[in-house]
């Protein structure tokens, strides 16, 4: 009885983005301990540090999830201006000494006891919430700029600030990308979209002025071999991992560039290890399993009749989606370095914690659009 009741409660929920999440934690469990076994137990003076702290997100990520799933989405509403003003305070609290704590030039971490947290990545989901609650009350406004579109573009400027302070030019790009994707499927008009891609290029423009590095990024993106051994050492050596897996890779554990050639391999470089150690058929299934969600996430809007689940469903695959596309963009060498992650792979327990809970809304929508 009580077997059959629970078989009830999960069947209720997609099966196909549990399966694909399930696909992609596990092979994201294996390759964080392949990536990093080796620097790990050379920095850290054990070989599984990475592999524990990924394990323990990973438990983490799923409790959170399944209470997610449990929550009817549409309380979300009621918390939208908490949400924000919690994810204002945390990006402004990295700037605080003694709290925020800057890595590698940037300072986009808050260091909690042992563990780090990334703001930016609490901030990514209140904003969905933000936008598809703006969208469902503000329907009628669409067609208007100034009471349909300029609200939500006001709010997200402001934690673009924030967010170029850091600096953390690849969230930007990911948020903007959100806005336009969630704005274009709420019903704003093109050329309102338009003002939006044309700021966001005009920002671009003068991002790239005032950090010189990021025009460099920009030059080597076009042709890493100009400078192998300097500015294009990663993306030369993620395509050197890539290709040499060839068909069906050299196995879990026998990947060469790894071994201090590839830069951050556990974290943004990590599809390139995939594509070493599982080869063209592990980086194909990996991206079919990304596809999978987005596929489901936009069933799940499309037969969703109460509008917030709709465009919250869309905001959270896209999320998904366009993460993986960055990071695997920036691994193929076919977009300029961002710093990134791939959901639900990577090491980082922010962006894995955050987007359990993210997929754990998104099948709490398929579970109330199957009942209802």
């Amino acid at each position: 009885m009580l077997n059959e009741q629970i078989e009830n409660e999960f069947g209720s929920y997609d099966r196909y983005i549990l399966g694909a999440i399930g696909f992609l934690l596990v092979i994201g469990i294996l390759m964080v301990y392949s990536a990093s076994n080796a620097f790990s137990r050379d920095q850290q003076g054990d070989s599984l540090f990475y592999l524990k702290r990924q394990l323990f997100s990973c438990c983490l990520g799923l409790g959170l999830m399944l209470i997610a799933m449990l929550i009817d989405y549409r309380h979300y509403q009621r918390l939208m201006w908490l949400l924000i003003i919690v994810s204002f305070a945390l990006l402004l609290a990295v700037f605080i000494p003694g709290v925020g704590l800057k890595v590698g030039g940037s300072t986009r971490w808050i260091k909690i006891w042992k563990f780090t947290f990334q703001p930016v990545e609490f901030a990514k989901l209140a904003l969905i919430i933000y936008i598809a609650r703006f969208l469902d009350k503000r329907s009628e406004y669409m067609g208007e700029f100034k009471k349909g579109v300029l609200p939500p573009l006001i709010v997200f400027s402001v934690f673009f600030t924030l967010l170029a302070i850091q600096p953390d030019f690849g969230s930007i790009v990911l948020l903007v990308a959100l806005a336009f994707l969630m704005l274009f499927v709420g019903g704003a008009k093109i050329y309102h979209l338009l003002i939006l891609i044309s700021s966001a290029f005009i920002g671009l423009i003068i991002g790239i002025i005032v950090e010189p590095y990021r025009l460099n990024r920009v030059k080597i993106f076009l042709n890493p071999w100009r400078d192998p051994e300097g500015d294009g050492y990663q993306a030369v050596h993620s395509l050197y991992s890539l290709g040499s897996g060839k068909i069906f890779g050299r196995g879990v554990g026998g990947g060469v560039e790894k071994l201090y050639y590839l830069p951050t391999p556990h974290t943004d470089s990590i599809f390139a290890v995939i594509g070493e150690e599982l080869g063209f058929v592990g980086a194909v299934f990996v991206i079919m399993l990304f596809m999978i969600i987005v596929w489901r996430g936009k069933q799940i809007s499309d037969s969703t009749d109460d509008r917030f689940g709709k465009l919250l469903a869309v905001g959270i695959s896209c999320l998904i989606g366009v993460q993986a596309i960055i990071n695997i963009g920036v691994a193929t060498s076919s977009l300029p370095a961002k710093g990134i992650t791939l959901p639900f792979i990577s090491f980082g327990g922010s962006s894995l914690v955050i987007s359990l809970i993210s997929v754990g809304i998104l099948l709490n929508i398929s579970k109330n659009k199957m009942q209802g």
